[in-house]
């Protein structure tokens, strides 16, 4: 059975200086889509998953000194997609929507302008006040999105409240 297991993490490992050799690009982070859970698992050597089924691996990781979960989802054993979901917590909500632009900043350097960007306001009471964005994103007034699109991926982020909860998230959809 232990040689079964090197062999197979030996497999993997080949494959991976194959891809790098070959000059692959990554579609998200050190991966490409279509990937095998035992794949993406191999590909993030310092994260151990803290969840896993059929359908999604979750780490736990740091995105620009940021706590998040990152999550690898699966249809029949493929990677399709992927989500950095912000766990921080606030207790003034003006700082997730100063995440979130940190996030979109970083976006629009790595992939260039958003293709698409909005400010929803879902209820106008706090619209006129600029002070009080981060009351109207935790009471559901506000929402935040911005999308961008290379050959093989979508990606959006989003700020939004969820469940009484402000959900900042980045999400990779293979196309």
């Amino acid at each position: 059975m232990y040689r079964k297991l090197i062999a197979m993490a030996f497999i993997i490992a080949l494959s991976m200086q194959t891809k790098l050799s070959w000059g692959e690009t990554y579609t998200f982070r050190f991966t490409s889509w279509g990937m095998t859970s035992e794949e993406v698992i191999a590909s993030e050597p310092k994260l151990d998953p803290i969840e896993k089924s059929e359908n999604f691996i979750k780490f736990k990781t740091q995105v620009l000194g940021k706590n998040v979960a990152l999550v690898y989802l699966f249809v029949q054993n493929k990677l399709i997609g992927s989500t950095y979901k912000l766990e921080d917590n606030y207790i003034n909500s003006r700082h997730f929507i100063s995440t979130y632009q940190k996030f979109k900043t970083a976006l629009a350097q790595k992939y260039g302008p958003a293709k698409k960007e909005e400010i929803i306001w879902l209820n106008d009471a706090y619209r006129n006040d600029g002070n009080k964005k981060g009351l109207a994103l935790s009471l559901g007034h506000l929402e935040y999105f911005a999308s961008w699109e290379t050959p093989d991926t979508t990606i959006a982020s989003s700020l939004k409240e969820e469940n009484l909860y402000v959900n900042c998230s980045v999400v990779y959809s293979s196309k």
